[in-house]
């Protein structure tokens, strides 16, 4: 674990001296094998599955409430404002679409120095073989920014992730060596490199801990 630690404190470093930090270089030394994409939660050894929304709430006013409040909840006791972040999100579009300018929209709407939309990195990603023929025709964009906590504003970061169309948006804490990522209204999923990084979160936030995955989650921290 030390190696891994010395390996991300060398990328960031590395980083701030004038090379951006590749998202790529940063999952293989801290998660390797891991790919972006859904369900975080069971592609990855230690982590939680928190839920949102209240199944049983009929009332829409009631059950967002809870969303945002958990989902803003869980952000700050994850994360402090020193903490350096990659936030991460992918879309699908057809080939011939172009709409790169939404992209910024999306990042805008909770940045606090908006001079870093102009650090937004674009990739166009592979699809996963036994998605190609379903979505023949249809290619995967990622976006990422590599940014401090302190530059976003968490509040809007969350409204923003419940108001885009973009499916999949993921915070990697480069500091903490964390994964968050809320999937919808339902729950969110957290990871990390080693569990006392979130055992205080696991044992503050317990209660809201999905009771379908508990017993997993409860044989990584108990």
């Amino acid at each position: 674990m030390q190696g891994i630690l010395q390996s991300i404190l060398h990328l960031i470093n590395h980083g701030k001296k004038g090379d951006s930090l590749k998202l790529e270089d940063y999952l293989e030394e801290s998660f390797p094998n891991l790919l972006l994409e859904p369900p975080l939660f069971y592609n990855w050894e230690i982590g939680i599955r928190f839920e949102l929304g209240d199944p049983k709430e009929e009332n829409d006013t009631f059950y967002l409430d809870r969303v945002y409040n958990r989902s803003k909840t869980l952000f700050a006791a994850i994360h402090d404002d020193e903490d350096e972040l990659f936030i991460v999100a992918q879309d699908f579009r057809r080939i011939v679409e172009k709409r790169k300018r939404k992209r910024a929209k999306f990042f805008i709407s909770f940045l606090r120095e908006k001079n870093l939309k102009y650090s937004i990195q674009h990739q166009i990603l592979p699809l996963k073989e036994e998605d190609e023929e379903e979505l023949a025709g249809w290619c995967k964009h990622q976006f990422s920014l590599q940014c401090q906590v302190k530059d976003i504003n968490p509040s809007r970061l969350v409204n923003a992730i419940f108001s885009t169309k973009i499916p999949r948006i993921y915070m990697l804490n480069l500091t903490k060596g964390t994964i968050f990522s809320i999937y919808d209204s339902r729950g969110c999923d957290l990871v990390a490199t080693k569990k006392e990084t979130i055992e205080g979160i696991y044992n503050k936030y317990n209660d809201w801990i999905l009771d379908y995955d508990r017993k997993q989650i409860d044989g990584v921290f108990v």
